[in-house]
């Protein structure tokens, strides 16, 4: 697992991302754990403005149209008239109800072409390229594809016409939606036509969206070393900038920034960031200053290579806290075994994973346990690896990270084997993860992990019993940046 090398206790960040797409809101939202969730393209009332804001109304009866290309939307017939392409490669929804003008969106399949030069064949008609809007933001229907938005807006007269198309990779091809719409005069009055348009383009589904292979050079994990100079201290530290498959992305500098990149940006809840990426080097400009990150690989590679290691040095890893010769090896003082091997299955598995230290210590925030089966006895919770190095009577952290997940036992005569650890996924793998790992025990799960403030009491009795147990001088314990905190 890709870590900071230095911490400074839990970050988290909620966020709702608005683009703009030619002057329609579309509302990305970010929770908690870097999940993006909720409509892709969403409306003000779509429901009520489709049936006349009649809550007793009875609903339209709808139907869905299945095109020869592998993709579907729910319309109202009473709203649309659909008209299909000999091949089905074309189909048009025209709005029927009254409006200004003509209401329509036109969904077209075009193989073997990429999105700005298909968009580039209907927008040359639009004229002065100046005036037309560019963005970019998730493929309707998705949350883990990508796509281009062009609009010309309405001018100031006439019939309030906006044209908007909207193009993204789809299955060897492009698939564009064309966006023809007359507001009339009065932008500011809600609006049925554009509202069912929406409503429409909202409900596409996808037989089998295979991947874009457009982006395939841009996800991975990039890193970015430097050393600072702290209160006469030289001391290294790491930036990390992790752009996943389904364009969801951590920017990790102070702090944790959950992002969507596109094609040049990385898009944040109130803020983004132009970026580059060549072979190996992602450029990032960060307020006017361009920094250079190097490629370490993809989540998935990079986490293969971390059990890897793990599995080879877990032998070493107790030796190597030992042979420190400053501090004894932390070890779990209490009467339940089951207890005790998890704490040690932490430092075994983990401790090598970082730079070494003096000390590794666990923080154990347990969920739940089930030992039904003595062959596969369940262990969950929200499992914590500190590493510290002794400076004075302090407990200075250096490194560490969260694991949360279900470690795996097997009882024995002695006591406990550890057999694995069913770890929750980063980024968008996050939430369903662990609602596959924990089960029943999910809401538990979301409780204990998002309680800072318990898990940092439990974590300064632990160093306080360790300190306790080995008959230490130390004192106290610090996170860089915060203030320490002094043992009772």
């Amino acid at each position: 697992m890709k870590k900071r090398q230095l911490i400074a206790g839990a970050v988290t960040v909620s966020a709702a991302v608005m683009l703009s797409a030619c002057g329609k809101d579309i509302t990305i939202n970010i929770n908690d754990n870097g999940n993006v969730i909720g409509s892709l393209i969403s409306g003000n009332g779509i429901e009520d403005l489709v049936s006349g804001n009649d809550a007793d109304e009875t609903e339209p009866a709808e139907e869905v149209y299945s095109s020869t290309e592998g993709w579907s939307v729910t319309y109202d017939p009473a709203l649309f008239a659909v008209n299909e392409g000999e091949d089905g490669d074309v189909t048009s929804f025209v709005y029927q109800g009254e409006s200004a003008g003509t209401n329509m969106v036109t969904i077209s399949y075009i193989k073997d072409k990429q999105p700005e030069e298909a968009m580039s064949e209907l927008t040359d008609s639009w004229g002065d390229p100046e005036a037309i809007e560019r963005s970019e933001s998730y493929f309707p229907g998705t949350n883990d594809k990508w796509g281009y938005w062009r609009c010309l807006p309405a001018g100031e007269e006439g019939s309030g016409l906006t044209e908007r198309v909207f193009a993204g990779e789809y299955n060897d091809g492009v698939l564009m939606f064309e966006f023809t719409e007359h507001r009339g005069s009065d932008t500011s009055a809600p609006d049925p036509a554009a509202t069912a348009l929406q409503a429409l383009v909202d409900s596409i589904t996808f037989e089998d969206f295979g991947p874009q292979n457009m982006y395939d050079y841009i996800p991975g994990v990039y890193v970015r070393t430097f050393n600072e100079e702290i209160e006469g201290e030289d001391m290294t530290f790491q930036d990390t900038v992790t752009l996943n498959e389904d364009h969801s992305g951590v920017l990790s500098l102070q702090d944790d920034l959950y992002v969507m990149w596109g094609s040049n940006m990385l898009i944040q809840a109130d803020n983004s960031y132009e970026y580059t990426v060549e072979g190996d080097k992602l450029m990032l400009n960060l307020d006017g200053d361009w920094l250079e990150f190097t490629r370490q690989g993809t989540d998935d590679e990079i986490k293969a290579e971390d059990e890897q290691a793990a599995d080879e040095a877990s032998d070493e890893a107790k030796e190597n806290d030992e042979a420190s010769g400053k501090l004894p090896a932390y070890k779990y003082n209490g009467d339940d075994k089951l207890t005790a091997a998890v704490y040690q299955f932490m430092i075994d598995d983990y401790a090598s994973q970082y730079d070494k230290s003096d000390v590794s210590i666990p923080c154990i925030m347990i969920v739940g346990t089930d030992e039904s089966d003595s062959e596969d006895i369940r262990v969950y919770g929200d499992f914590w690896l500190l590493n510290y190095d002794l400076e004075g009577d302090t407990l200075e952290c250096k490194s560490g990270g969260s694991y949360p997940g279900c470690i795996h036992f097997k009882k024995t005569d002695s006591g406990y084997e550890a057999l694995k650890m069913d770890m929750v996924e980063d980024g968008s793998g996050y939430t369903p993860s662990a609602k596959k790992i924990f089960g029943d025990m999910y809401e538990d799960f979301e409780k204990v992990s998002s309680d800072d403030q318990a898990r940092e009491k439990t974590r300064a009795q632990i160093i306080s019993d360790y300190v306790k147990d080995n008959k230490l001088s130390i004192t106290k314990y610090h996170d860089f940046g915060w203030d320490p905190v002094v043992l009772n």
